[in-house]
């Protein structure tokens, strides 16, 4: 069972969606996805911002951040199964006001933004090479800045590559999968 783990809405429980097309991240993870970003230089990356969640699925992420304070959630996701629970999931959170789902493929379209996001966390499928697509298509529609934080939870097995312009800054490793830090240099 999912759950937000801390914040206004702890302890919620949060739906999955049916099938085998998402894989969402396990709580442990996630908790210390969280903890990184709270405690550490990060600290400042999503409270009072806009945090964008690629690859949503339930949108448990993202949930994950409204309930420790993110101004705003834009969930990016494109399965229909994974869309559906993640509007149950918004709803029964009651965060419709915060929230805004994008139903499109993340690594191909990207609407433009005035302001910049916080934080952009990423969970693609493992071995899809969707995520160095998706931050191009982050950059150009003008959601990563200088203070921006990108995280990417990807596969263990190896580095996944990165644009130039990308600093990894940390990397947090969980067994088969770790998460990556980024930011601009």
């Amino acid at each position: 069972m999912m759950r937000i783990i801390s914040g206004e809405k702890r302890g919620a429980k949060l739906l999955a969606p049916k099938g085998s097309n998402t894989r969402p991240t396990r709580d442990r993870v996630k908790e210390s996805l969280f903890n990184i970003l709270l405690n550490h230089e990060f600290s400042n990356s999503f409270r009072h911002k806009v945090v964008i969640d690629a690859f949503a699925g339930s949108g448990a992420l993202g949930l994950e951040a409204l309930s420790r304070g993110a101004a705003h959630a834009i969930f990016i996701e494109n399965d229909i199964t994974a869309i559906k629970t993640l509007k149950k999931n918004i709803g029964n959170l009651g965060y419709q006001q915060r929230s805004k789902i994008i139903k499109t493929d993340a690594s191909k379209t990207m609407i433009s933004s005035t302001e910049e996001a916080g934080l952009i966390i990423m969970d693609p499928p493992y071995h899809s090479n969707l995520a160095l697509p998706c931050i191009e298509q982050l950059e150009k529609g003008g959601w990563i800045g200088k203070e921006t934080i990108l995280t990417l939870e990807h596969s263990s097995s190896r580095e996944p590559d990165h644009l130039p312009w990308l600093d990894c800054i940390k990397t947090q490793k969980y067994g088969v999968s770790s998460i990556f830090f980024f930011k601009r240099k």
